[in-house]
């Protein structure tokens, strides 16, 4: 036995170079989580338009929103007036003046809000209708048109206001646009739009599920294909396609935010899918039940025992 034949062949360990390639990903994601502002726990959104007062005497609307109901197409959020200047009453938390609030959403007039003079204000309930709904999901932006009336309910005259919006409706990012005011016979209407999307956590995981959908189903087609042209159907495949078939709704009950069954990812993803697995399951089970009960149909059965004996007989 020559030397060479001990001689130990030694190659380069992959296993450094895996390693820092992980940590330099966990360190490029890391990165990419706080520049991307998921973390942030502000709940401030950015009133665009006509909304700063000159003066001393107005009214602050801090509107936060509370839920975005994409199924009932609402808006829940709370309004709180705060005022400044000839408005603020003498005790803490008090108005002086007797204030209405009007919010008129989806054409007609849904809250109207009347603040007694030399009262304590509190935060009050409001429900916004929206104009869009679920039907682009994970990329809907659903978005409500509606407008704001403050008067004095005493000399009927428009009370100038600023208006401040919170989000407390995750995960939804949102945006607001305050236009500028119209008059409507004894009121000043101001119109504001309130604009979502979902954050971008809630996106990624949705194509996370959606891919894991493509794949599995992929995956089922190759092995379902190698199957038949081996001949090697077996009933392992059948319980493959029907765990696979029940965990695909499941799967999308799961996403983050899921609407109804019926949006454009139902029609384009889920339903393909599920119709393809279907077709493969039923097609499969229907192949193994005729080849199994080959031998119920038969008058004969042939005795593999005794078939083996005879061979070895005639072979000596």
């Amino acid at each position: 036995m020559t030397s060479s034949e001990h001689r130990t062949q030694r190659r380069r360990n992959p296993a450094p170079y895996i390693l820092g390639s992980v940590v330099l990903i966990l360190i490029v994601y890391y990165v990419v989580v706080a520049a991307s502002g998921i973390l942030q726990s502000s709940t401030a959104v950015m009133v665009s338009g006509d909304n700063k007062q000159s003066g001393q005497t107005y009214l602050t609307l801090r509107m936060s929103t509370q839920d975005v109901d994409l199924t009932n197409r609402v808006i829940q959020a709370n309004v709180l007036p705060i005022p400044h200047g000839r408005l603020v009453g003498q005790k803490a938390g008090e108005i002086a003046a007797t204030l209405r609030i009007e919010v008129s959403s989806g054409g007609v007039t849904t809250s109207v809000v009347t603040f007694p003079g030399e009262s304590i204000v509190d935060a009050t309930a409001l429900t916004l209708s929206l104009d869009r709904g679920d039907t682009d999901y994970p990329f809907d932006h659903p978005f409500a048109n509606y407008q704001l009336s403050v008067q004095d309910d005493e000399t009927g005259q428009p009370v100038p206001f600023a208006l401040e919006v919170s989000n407390s409706a995750r995960p939804w990012v949102l945006n607001a646009h305050r236009s500028a005011a119209s008059v409507e016979g004894k009121r000043t209407l101001y119109p504001v739009a309130i604009e979502g999307s979902r954050d971008a956590l809630s996106v990624t995981l949705v194509l996370f599920y959606v891919l894991a959908i493509l794949l599995t189903t992929l995956m089922a087609v190759v092995i379902i294909g190698s199957a038949i042209i081996r001949r090697k159907l077996e009933f392992s495949n059948v319980i493959w396609l029907s765990a696979t078939l029940l965990s695909f709704p499941a799967l999308r009950s799961a996403m983050p935010g899921a609407p109804p069954i019926g949006t454009a990812l139902d029609f384009i993803i889920l339903f393909p899918c599920l119709c393809l697995i279907a077709g493969m399951l039923v097609w499969t089970g229907a192949y193994l039940l005729w080849r199994e009960s080959h031998v119920l149909r038969t008058r004969h059965v042939v005795d593999d025992t005794a078939a083996a004996a005879a061979a070895e007989t005639a072979a000596e």
